[in-house]
């Protein structure tokens, strides 16, 4: 006698599930009817309307019957009724314990794998979803042979498949396998190709934004939603003003018109206008001259409604950085002292009213400095977790008791209370100076500005950070011709460091220079050299980097003697 299959749901009427002895198992559900309460109990045969012929399955010899079994009742309790193939029945009623036979087969499982999207053509996630024919207990996944997932739950993704760069997981066709079992033993497996082919890093996701006329150049830029946030200054008839512009991510063209927002005394790498955002707020700050001296000055934006309040600062006073952290604004600067000589200077303000919360100043002790000639300025600001850290450069004394400029790190509590100072020792070379910051996923933070020995050209100088504010790491490109400077810095998924900046290249034209590092050592991995039609001081002085990696720069060129504003977008 052949087994009989037990199926762990109620079959139709009209359907006959039909099992050889080879174990050919009909599809159940492709045919089934409707359900209808049969209050006669009919067992329906082979030629009952909606079932496919029994013997299109059947193999073998005579003497291997085929079994068919199907019953229902109105009352629900069940009735089983075995018809071999010369039509007689064998076994009855509930209590059948021939029924209950060891020897039953679990049902296949069909499995279909889907990947979106497909093919990968830019850095991402792939979702792997699985779909089977009946309900299962977990899903294994393999890329190629290599598992990515043992015993996943059924749930839609079942994995997520990240592709952060042409080097992991690699370009090219991969194999997704997934293999899902069922609690009753049953299993099946299915595969499907995935094509990667990510752009490679630095290349343009669209067509660079090169604005010809009154905007000269951007100096800053932050992420959000859909694009960037961009400051930077504008040629008018009364002068140069801060302007500030809405980028879209997905075209790289403006959203609405420029909004002009004051008079600036300086701008550039490193001086500002700076620019953070907060929600649906963005905030700009910004040098703005006052008489024969300065005032820094801070304007709310919302792009689509216009310029919001402008706050002003004190007398003496520059920005060049800023950062939000929570309900205040942090302004890192500095307080003119003398000719060509600062307070460093931190300002926490209200980010509803402007009203200044807290200030710290940072200067070389009397002892040092008698007559406060020493020079100190913050170049750049971040919130890294709980802490806010700003970085900048100060005058100090090497060991020939020379005055020489070395980059100074401050940290402080999101309230501005002082947390602890560093100086650099100068171990590489003789000066150097931070003047961007940025947190680092994995803790802490990098600095990136310039080095150089005394009376030589600038390098581009890196520095790690522990969370602790202990440095690390250091690292110096070698650009032995070129005068280089790092004013902008970030970290991409992949935990490369993004740096935007400028050096010469030829000597006599400075062009702007963005580039992505491994980390303390190693070659760049990629690297934009933008170089304005006209000889200039090309820079890209902001940076700003998404959560998929792709990389934000703007800064100004020069075209016919005239700087214009320029935005990129580069593929990781």
């Amino acid at each position: 006698m052949s087994p009989t299959l037990r199926v762990p749901f109620t079959l139709p009427l009209a359907c006959v599930v039909v099992l050889s002895s080879s174990g050919c198992l009909r599809d159940l559900w492709a045919d089934a009817l409707p359900h209808f309460p049969d209050t006669d109990s009919t067992t329906s045969t082979a030629g009952s309307s909606g079932c496919a012929e029994v013997d299109a399955c059947a193999t073998g010899s005579s003497s291997e019957a085929s079994i068919t079994e199907a019953s229902q009742t109105a009352t629900g309790e069940g009735t089983s009724a075995a018809t071999t193939g010369d039509g007689a029945s064998e076994g009855s009623g509930s209590g059948d314990e021939e029924s209950d036979s060891g020897d039953e087969e679990a049902l296949p499982v069909e499995v279909e794998v889907f990947l979106s999207p497909s093919p990968m053509l830019a850095v991402g996630e792939v979702h792997v979803s699985i779909a089977t024919s009946r309900p299962v207990a977990s899903i294994d996944v393999y890329k190629n042979d290599a598992p990515l997932v043992i015993g996943a739950a059924p749930t839609s993704p079942v994995h997520v498949l990240e592709v952060m760069s042409d080097d992991a997981p690699g370009d090219g066709v991969h194999t997704i396998r997934a293999v899902a079992h069922a609690a009753d033993g049953g299993s099946g497996e299915a595969e499907k190709e995935l094509l990667i082919d990510v752009q490679p890093g630095g290349t343009d996701v669209w067509p660079p934004y090169v604005k010809a006329g009154p905007i000269n150049g951007f100096t800053g830029a932050t992420l959000r939603k859909n694009g960037i946030d961009t400051a930077g200054f504008f040629e008018t008839n009364q002068g140069i003003e801060a302007v500030a512009l809405r980028i879209d991510g997905t075209t790289g063209l403006p959203e609405g018109e420029p909004i002009l927002l004051g008079p600036v005394a300086v701008t550039g790498g490193g001086r500002g206008p700076a620019i953070a955002a907060a929600g649906d707020a963005t905030f700009v700050a910004w040098t703005q001259a006052s008489g024969p001296t300065t005032r820094w000055a801070v304007s709310r934006v919302m792009f689509g409604e216009g310029k919001g309040p402008t706050w002003s600062g004190p007398l003496k006073t520059t920005v060049h950085a800023l950062a939000v952290a929570g309900d205040k604004l942090v302004l890192a600067g500095a307080l003119a002292t003398g000719p060509d000589t600062h307070d460093l200077w931190v300002w926490w303000l209200s980010s509803e009213t402007g009203e200044v919360v807290a200030s710290r100043s940072f200067a070389a002790t009397a002892a040092e400095d008698p007559p406060n000639m020493y020079d100190e300025v913050a170049r750049g600001v971040a919130i890294v977790g709980d802490e806010v850290v700003v970085v900048g450069e100060r005058t100090t004394r090497d060991l020939n008791n020379i005055a020489v400029r070395r980059m100074v790190v401050l940290r402080h509590s999101l309230d501005g209370e002082p947390l602890g100072e560093w100086t650099s020792p100068g171990e590489q070379l003789d000066e150097d100076a931070g003047l961007a910051v940025a947190p680092l996923r994995a803790g802490g933070f990098v600095v990136v500005g310039w080095g150089r020995d005394k009376q030589s050209i600038r390098q581009v100088m890196t520095r790690w950070f522990s969370a602790e504010g202990a440095p690390i790491a250091v690292r110096i490109e070698p650009t032995p011709s070129n005068d280089a400077i790092g004013f902008a810095v970030g970290e991409d998924r992949e935990g490369k460091i993004v740096i935007a900046g400028a050096r010469q290249q030829p000597q006599t034209d400075a062009n702007a220079w963005i580039f992505a590092v491994p980390g303390p050592t190693g070659a760049p991995a990629w690297e934009v050299i933008r170089n304005g039609p006209g000889h200039g001081p090309d820079e890209a002085a902001g940076l700003a980097v998404d959560a998929w990696g792709y990389t934000y720069a703007v800064g100004s060129e020069f075209d016919a003697l005239q700087p214009r504003a320029f935005a990129l977008r580069l593929y990781p």
